[in-house]
């Protein structure tokens, strides 16, 4: 009978909060090797896609793609075109072009050198152009904090290269994916005040919450949280609770912001790219949507 072996877990700071990542099953020598190459993909993607970088892609996108296409890494082109599809899927309900409207709330600092964005810019302002560049077709400030988080995640787990029979999990603040031979229940991290806790179990699948109930404030006469609506340039999601089961990371992460702005109207979203959500909006309870396509 081969020697059983301890769960190895890590956690780090990095993509503004807390990443760990646990391997089951492995040598804590080799364990620790999967969960170093983990945290290095983690840190590749944070290096390229944080907003408060000044040496990011993003803020380089920010500060010249308005004046002249800029070739990016095939990791961010590839979230970029992803949020942008989902913002076209979701008629802008997901857009990547919120960080003018955060930066005002004061949820991310003013970007150095860039243009004050064009006041009715959008994710339809992005021109992609393959392979490798990108072009604003107005000044705009694009964060990707929306959908870069759960895209780490997944490149985590692709650059660890784990045998399918080891259960691995990387947790990006609630953001997380499972992989491996058994399902492990998640709790979803409601606020106290809501009762009983539920409890979903995955898989070999992702899970992403989001929420404003803990990070609003009031703006003046508004309230104001880290969701952006940008079809009615306001709040989305400051009394709502949203997680997101999706076959990657990625997808759950986005899918978060389109039911907090669309609430049941997401249904066809979520189908479209075979995605379930579990949804506390206050007094009505909680509502399952989507499912398979």
């Amino acid at each position: 009978m081969p020697a059983a072996h301890l769960p190895v877990e890590r956690a780090r700071p990095i993509l503004g909060t807390l990443v760990s990542i646990r391997v089951d099953s492995l040598p804590e020598v080799r364990a620790n090797r999967a969960i170093d190459a983990g945290f290095a993909e983690v840190a590749h993607i944070h290096a390229l896609m944080s907003f408060h970088e000044a040496k990011s892609e993003v803020s380089r996108l920010n500060r010249t793609a308005a004046t002249r296409a800029v070739r990016i890494h095939s990791d961010t082109f590839t979230v970029l075109a992803r949020a942008v599809e989902m913002a076209a899927a979701s008629d802008g309900a997901f857009d990547p072009t919120i960080g003018g409207r955060l930066v005002s709330w004061g949820f991310l600092p003013a970007p150095p050198d860039a243009p004050k964005p064009a006041p009715r810019a959008s994710w339809r302002d992005i021109e992609l152009i393959l392979p490798d560049k990108v072009r604003f077709h107005r000044p705009l400030w694009i964060d990707l904090g929306g959908i870069a988080k759960g895209y780490a995640v997944d490149r985590a787990i692709a650059r660890m290269a784990l045998n399918p029979k080891v259960q691995c999990c990387v947790n990006a603040g609630g953001d997380l994916r499972i992989v491996g031979p058994r399902a492990e229940r998640v709790l979803l991290r409601v606020a106290p005040t809501d009762g009983m806790v539920p409890v979903v179990e995955i898989e070999n699948g992702s899970i992403a919450s989001s929420s404003g109930r803990e990070s609003r404030k009031r703006q003046g006469t508004q309230i104001v949280g880290p969701h952006v609506d940008t079809r009615h340039r306001r709040a989305m999601g400051t009394r709502s609770f949203v997680s997101v089961i999706a076959p990657n990371c990625l997808d759950a992460d986005a899918l978060t912001k389109v039911v907090l702005a669309l609430g049941s109207r997401s249904d066809a979203v979520l189908r479209q790219f075979g995605a379930v959500a579990y949804l506390n909006a206050g007094r009505g309870g909680w509502r399952t949507l989507g499912g398979e396509p």
